[in-house]
């Protein structure tokens, strides 16, 4: 009996962690455009080559987007019209360090809500942060397409 327990128990467990992503997700809901680097082209956008890689912008159906091309994806910045302050307090994680670049805040940091990240400084990095004028960007794993 106690055999058929654990078989039954071990064989949900294998369900559940096989058939859900119980992974976090990101949540796009709030941010108000988004900047893609991929590593080729997407049928039916618009893209700005730069070198070997393709960035596109989209402005709607930010998540679709991204679940749909999530393989070609090396990097994405999201933009909010929301505060540094308010974003890093949605954004779960731990942020290690700033510094001022050509006159901005940076900030720089982990989220277990992205798995792809660099070394920076000897740490793991997946995500950096800059206001620019009225909008926050949000770079995962950093902001790859400039401020």
């Amino acid at each position: 009996m106690k055999n058929l327990v654990a078989f039954l128990f071990v064989t949900v467990l294998l369900f559940v962690f096989c058939c859900f992503d119980l992974s976090p997700k990101l949540s796009f809901s709030l941010a108000t455009r988004a900047s893609f680097v991929l590593d080729q082209k997407v049928e039916g956008f618009d893209y700005v080559q730069n070198g070997e890689q393709y960035i596109v912008e989209v402005y709607s159906d930010i998540e679709n987007f991204y679940r749909s091309h999530s393989d070609k994806i090396q990097g994405f910045n999201l933009y909010f019209s929301q505060s540094v302050k308010q974003v890093m307090q949605n954004l779960p994680g731990q942020f290690y360090q700033s510094q001022d670049v050509e006159g901005m805040q940076v900030f720089y940091g982990y989220t277990n809500l992205y798995d792809d990240f660099r070394y920076v400084a000897g740490k793991k990095i997946n995500v950096q942060i800059a206001q620019q004028q009225n909008q926050v960007i949000v770079g995962f794993p950093l902001i790859l397409t400039g401020f």
